[in-house]
């Protein structure tokens, strides 16, 4: 039962926990290794794309379009939040397997500027579940660098290696995704702006 289990809650912990180093644009970079003193995967990736801050920024913090470009998220659903736009608790449901409970994920979701975004465990199936996403402009102004890094872990036990071996191969997915979404709204931004002229 255990091995069944362990792959989706390895791909929610890491994906969804709505979390570091140089990486060709398009070409995510992934690195997963275990923090033994909490017994939790410390997950660290980054991609660079070719989009400016505010696209993927617009994209990460987004949590309507979250279904749509994480892997198995069923819903994302913001449940209290900071009328100044600091903070925000959002409630994510993963559908990961027929005949098998939903998996849920609460997090408090801090936003510095629109370069931050850090995320903390309050609620649901994961025990540990905290991290954050930082984007930085490249030399190319109209380019950024994305950095995930978190700290994560289920609350079912879980072989490590399987984590890592998981992380791995799922997280550069998401990362993708999230550069395609990006580079799709920057394209799309100058003929909004066309349009309002």
């Amino acid at each position: 039962m255990q091995l069944g289990l362990s792959r989706p809650l390895i791909v929610a912990a890491a994906i969804v926990a709505a979390s570091t180093h140089c990486a060709v644009a398009g070409q995510p970079s992934v690195h997963v290794d275990t923090d033994e003193k909490v017994n939790a995967a410390h997950v660290r990736a980054s991609i660079d794309i070719a989009a400016p801050p505010a696209a993927v920024w617009g994209v990460i913090t987004d949590c309507a379009r979250q279904p749509q470009i994480v892997p198995n998220l069923e819903s994302c659903r913001i449940v209290k939040h900071d009328p100044a736009g600091r903070w925000d608790i959002r409630e994510h449901i993963i559908n990961w397997a027929a005949l098998m409970p939903k998996l849920r994920t609460v997090v408090r979701t801090s936003y510095d500027g629109i370069h931050r975004m850090l995320f903390k465990r309050v609620d649901g199936d994961m025990r540990i579940s905290e991290g954050e996403w930082r984007i930085e402009p490249t030399a190319n102004a109209r380019a950024s660098r994305l950095y995930y890094t978190a700290l994560v872990a289920p609350k079912m036990p879980v072989p490590q290696f399987m984590i890592e071996h998981t992380v791995q191969n799922e997280l550069p997915n998401l990362l993708r995704a999230i550069e395609r979404a990006s580079v799709a709204d920057a394209a799309k931004a100058p003929k909004v702006q066309a349009k309002a002229d």
